[in-house]
C-alpha cells in the first residue's frame, strides 16, 4: 500500500536536512563579547536553509527546552520552549561541540507549508482511496489531511483507530519493514521512517477496492433475473392467445438467451397485441444483452483482482477452495488454475485444525473476523507460516473469504530478536539477563514449595588459555565448558554464561544434596574436557559455589551475593573444588 515507500521519501527528506544543517554548523564563528549581530549576520547568509525549514533560529538547548538533551545525528523532536506547539525541530551543535554550546535550529510548522505537511495532501491526488497520516512514537500526529487533527493522539483519529491499536499492542516498534493488514472493512498498512521516531500509517476503504465489482454483480444478476420472469410471464401469458404469429414469436423467445443470435433481429413484424408482445420482448431480450455485459465485466474486474492483488486471496465453500488469486497459488506453489483442493488439505501437519475451525466459526456467528497466523502446506511439502485474515460473506449460501499473506520473515525476525536478547551469542547459552530474569521470577515466587538451587561456576586459569592459545582458542574451551555444563542438567534447568569464563545453573525442583552431586559432575567433566586443543599443556577447571534458594532470600542481588561469597570460597580453598552457601555462613559464625 506504499507504507514504505512513503516513510523512505520521508527519510530522506529529513537525511538532506541534517545535512543542511550540519554544513551550515561548520560555518558559525563564534561571537565575541560585545558582537551581537554575528548570530543575525550567521542566520540571514543561510538562505538555502531559509527554503528547507520554516524558521532557523540559534539558541541553547535550556532555551529550546532541551536541558541536556542533545538529540543523536540531528535526529527530529517535537515541540520547542517559547514557541507555538505545533512544530517539528532539527537542532545541530554549533562549533566548537557542546552541550552547553548553542546549537542550530531549523524548526518545522505541522500547519505551514513544508516537506511534512504536504504529505497526506500530495498522497491522496495520487490515490484518493488512501488515507495517510505521520506521527511519532508517543502517538502524536505530526501530518494529517484535516488540520485539526495535528498533535492529538492518533488513537483518537477514527481513521486510523484500529491500525493505531495493534501498533499500540506490539509495543509501539518503530521498524522500516512495512505491516498489512485488515480491520472490518479497512486495509491498513504501517512503516517507520528510518533516522526518525516517526511512523507511516496508511487506510484504505476495502469496500473502494472489492465494492465496485461486488455491487455491480449483485445489480446485474438481479436485474437479468427480473427481466427474465418478467419475459417469460409476458411469453407464457400471450402465447396462450395467439396462433399463427405466435410460432415465430415462441421460436424467436427461445432464442433469446442464445449469445449468437443478435438481440434485434428475427422478430415477427406483426400488429395488434402480438406486435406489442413482439416488442416487449425484443426489448427485453435486448435488456438480456446488456445485462450479460455488465456480468462479464464485472467478472473481468473480479479476475483481474485475483491476478494482481499482491496478497493471497480466496473464497471457499463448506469443504473446498472455490476460487482463488494467483499470488495464494504462487506462496503455495500452485499453478494457474491448479489450487482447487479440499481447504483443510492446505493446513499443515503442525496446524492445530479443529480449534482454528471452532474458533473461525465463533468470530463468524459473531459477525467477526478471524486473523491469525498459520502454517500452511505447499505444494512441495513445505511449511509456509502465513497471516490468514478472514470472513464470512453474506448471503443464501455458506461461503467465506480468506486473505493470506506471507508472515515467514515477520517470523523469523521476531525469533532472531528473542535469540538476540536472550541468547549468548558465543555458546548460545542463556545471557545474563535472561538468567537473572528467570532467577528474579524464582526468588519472587512466594508459593513455591520445591527447593531450588543456583550454581555459579568461575573458570580457573582461562586467562593462560586466552594469552598463552589466544582468543579463539580460549572461544574453542569455552564451547567445551558449555556443553560439559549441559550434559548434567534436565530439560527444566536453565545453563547460562553471565560473561567471560564466567557461568551458571539454575536448577528447578533440586534439593541441595542432589544440587551438590550434580555440581561435582560438572567440576569432574570440566576438568576432563576443558584441555586446551591446540596447547594441551593449558587446561581449565571450575570453581563451583552451590546456593539453596530459601525463604531468608528476598532479592534477586541477595541469592547472588551468596552465590558469588561461595565461589570465592572454592576459590580460596585451591581452585577446582565445590563450596555452598551455607558452608561459608559456618565458616564466618553466621
Amino acid at each position: 500500500m506504499g507504507a514504505a515507500q512513503l516513510a523512505a521519501t520521508l527519510s530522506d527528506s529529513v537525511i538532506v536536512r541534517q545535512r543542511a544543517l550540519a554544513a551550515a554548523a561548520r560555518q558559525w564563528l563564534q561571537p565575541q563579547p560585545g558582537s551581537p549581530d554575528v548570530t543575525e549576520r550567521f542566520l540571514a547568509q543561510q538562505a538555502a536553509l531559509g527554503a528547507l525549514f520554516n524558521q532557523l533560529s540559534v539558541a541553547s538547548l535550556t532555551e529550546l527546552g532541551l536541558p541536556g538533551r542533545l538529540p543523536s545525528g540531528s535526529e527530529p523532536v517535537r515541540g520547542l520552549a517559547g514557541r507555538h506547539e505545533f512544530n517539528v525541530a532539527m537542532v545541530m551543535p554549533l562549533q566548537p561541540a557542546s552541550a552547553q554550546g548553542p546549537v542550530l535550529a531549523g524548526v518545522l510548522s505541522l500547519n505551514e507549508d513544508n516537506f511534512l505537511s504536504r504529505l497526506p495532501r500530495a498522497a491522496l491526488l495520487d490515490d484518493p482511496h488512501l488515507q495517510t497520516v505521520v506521527a511519532d512514537q508517543q502517538g502524536y500526529v505530526l501530518a494529517h489531511v484535516d488540520g485539526k487533527r495535528l498533535l492529538q493522539l492518533v488513537d483518537e483519529d477514527p481513521l486510523v483507530r484500529s491500525i493505531a491499536a495493534r501498533w499500540r499492542a506490539m509495543g509501539s516498534p518503530l521498524e522500516p519493514v512495512p505491516w498489512t493488514g485488515r480491520f472490518g472493512q479497512q486495509f491498513a498498512a504501517m512503516a517507520a521512517v528510518p533516522g526518525t521516531d516517526w511512523m507511516v500509517f496508511r487506510v484504505v476503504d476495502g469496500d473502494a477496492v472489492f465494492g465496485a465489482a461486488s455491487r455491480a454483480v449483485s445489480r446485474t444478476i438481479v436485474l437479468g433475473a427480473c427481466v427474465a420472469l418478467v419475459g417469460a410471464l409476458a411469453i407464457f401469458g400471450l402465447t396462450a392467445w395467439l396462433l399463427k404469429p405466435m410460432g415465430q414469436l415462441r421460436r424467436r423467445a427461445l432464442l433469446a438467451l442464445d449469445t449468437s443470435q443478435p438481440p434485434h433481429l428475427g422478430w415477427p413484424q406483426a400488429s395488434g397485441e402480438v406486435g406489442e408482445l413482439a416488442h416487449v420482448l425484443q426489448h427485453v431480450t435486448q435488456q438480456l444483452a446488456a445485462s450479460r455485459a455488465d456480468i462479464e465485466q464485472a467478472l473481468l474486474q473480479m479476475q483481474a483482482v485475483l491476478a494482481h492483488a499482491p496478497v493471497g486471496i480466496a473464497f471457499t465453500g463448506e469443504t473446498r477452495l472455490e476460487l482463488t488469486s494467483r499470488q495464494l497459488e504462487r506462496l503455495l506453489g500452485y499453478g494457474p488454475g491448479e489450487l482447487n483442493s479440499p481447504w483443510k488439505s492446505l493446513l499443515a501437519e503442525e496446524a492445530p485444525r479443529d480449534a482454528l475451525r471452532d474458533e473461525a466459526e465463533a468470530l463468524f456467528l459473531k459477525g467477526q473476523a478471524f486473523e491469525s497466523e498459520v502454517p500452511l502446506r505447499r505444494r512441495d511439502g513445505s511449511t509456509l507460516w502465513a497471516r490468514v485474515q478472514g470472513a464470512a460473506v453474506r448471503g443464501g449460501q455458506r461461503r467465506m473469504i480468506w486473505i493470506v499473506s506471507d508472515a515467514t520473515d515477520a517470523r523469523q525476525q521476531r525469533e532472531d530478536l528473542t535469540r538476540i536478547a536472550t541468547r549468548d551469542p558465543l555458546t548460545e547459552l542463556a545471557n545474563r539477563r535472561d538468567f537473572e530474569q528467570q532467577l528474579a521470577q524464582l526468588v519472587g515466587d512466594r508459593r513455591r514449595r520445591d527447593a531450588d538451587c543456583v550454581l555459579f561456576i568461575d573458570l580457573d586459569h582461562f586467562k593462560q588459555v586466552n594469552d598463552g592459545a589466544g582468543h579463539a582458542a580460549g572461544d574453542q574451551v569455552l564451547l567445551s565448558v558449555a556443553r560439559a555444563l549441559q550434559t548434567h542438567v534436565r530439560s527444566q534447568d536453565t545453563v547460562g554464561r553471565l560473561g567471560g569464563d564466567e557461568f551458571a545453573v539454575l536448577l528447578r525442583g533440586c534439593p541441595l544434596e542432589r544440587a551438590m552431586h550434580i555440581a561435582e559432575q560438572m567440576r569432574v567433566q570440566v576438568e576432563l574436557d576443558g584441555t586446551c586443543a591446540i596447547q594441551p599443556v593449558l587446561r581449565v577447571t571450575a570453581s563451583i559455589g552451590v546456593v539453596e534458594i530459601g525463604a531468608h532470600h528476598q532479592s534477586l542481588a541477595e541469592v547472588l551475593h551468596a552465590a558469588d561469597q561461595a565461589c570465592y570460597a572454592a576459590k580460596h580453598a585451591g581452585r577446582n573444588a565445590v563450596r555452598t552457601a551455607a558452608e561459608v555462613r559456618q565458616s564466618s559464625g553466621g
